[in-house]
Formats: C-alpha cells, structure tokens, sequence
C-alpha cells in the first residue's frame, strides 16, 4: 500500500516533507509559502523525479498510513473509502471541491483502494502541472497530513486472534 511500496521514498524528501508539515502545524505561513514555492521550482535531479514529486509522494504515503494505522487496514473484499464532511456532517462532494484538493482525495484514495497503477499516475499528474498548481497540490496535501494527524479517529477495530 502507498506510493513508495516498491522503491521508498528517499531520506531527503521524507525530511523535507516533515519539516514543511512543521510549518504547517506550526502556522507559519510566511516560511511556508516561501518553501513550497522554492520546492516547486526546483528542476529535476539527475535520473530522479522532480523534488516537488518525490516530497509529495512521501505526503500522499504517509497521509494513507496514518489513515490505515488508525482505522486498520481493509479486510478481504473491503476498501477504505474516504469521504468529506462539513463540520456539521454533512457530505461535500468531490466535484465541490478546490482542483488541488480533489487531487488529493483522488490520490490518497487511489491508494488506500491499494490502485498503485491510479495512485503513480496521479502523482506523474501532478509534476506536469504549472507551478502555481503544483504548489496548491502540495501545499493542500500537506494541509490535509496535518489535518489527518491531528483529527480524533476512533481505535482501530480490534483483531481476532488466531
């Protein structure tokens, strides 16, 4: 499950995700805008994917982990379906939603679905963008990290023992 089941993301975009998060939980929008805006212009390193890519592979991995870490992973025949609710419950429908942020539901649900051919191809997508979407992209998932590890999830479901 995830974007780097076969080839992890590497150390320096894991380090750059979790420092932009910082500043996301920190609310430093400022830094903030200043990162995201230097990550998205940064060309491509020799033979890798672009560094805006590579972080935001690491966000969307680790956005789905965090879900499954808390939920529990789908049974057989199951599937994680993420919805978006208003405060007062009520559905949001994707459509409703900012581009960037639909990318990211679409994405991290790709992923939970355990569709890795969907969720690569969503986050090629992404590196294709102009800039101005790529940083909304980025900067909405991260927003969307923040936000998953900070929400009051109930207890993963108990397992049976074998």
């Amino acid at each position: 499950m995830g974007s780097n089941a076969g080839n992890p993301t590497s150390s320096p975009a894991a380090t750059l995700g979790g420092r932009l998060l910082q500043l996301v939980g920190d609310r430093d929008t400022a830094r903030f805008s200043r990162e995201i805006s230097r990550v998205c212009t940064e060309l491509h390193p020799p033979g890798g994917r672009p560094v805006n890519g590579d972080v935001l592979a690491w966000v969307v991995d680790a956005t789905a982990g965090v879900i499954v870490a808390r939920l529990g992973a789908a049974g057989p025949e199951e599937t994680l379906i993420l919805d978006v609710r208003f405060a007062d419950g009520r559905y949001v429908a994707g459509e409703a939603l900012p581009v960037s942020e639909r990318w990211v539901l679409g994405t991290v649900s790709a992923f939970l679905a355990e569709d890795v051919v969907a969720g690569e191809k969503s986050l090629t997508a992404a590196e294709q963008c102009d800039i101005t979407l790529r940083a909304e992209i980025l900067a909405d998932a991260l927003i969307w990290l923040d936000f998953v590890l900070d929400v009051d999830l109930p207890d993963p479901p108990d397992m049976a023992a074998a």
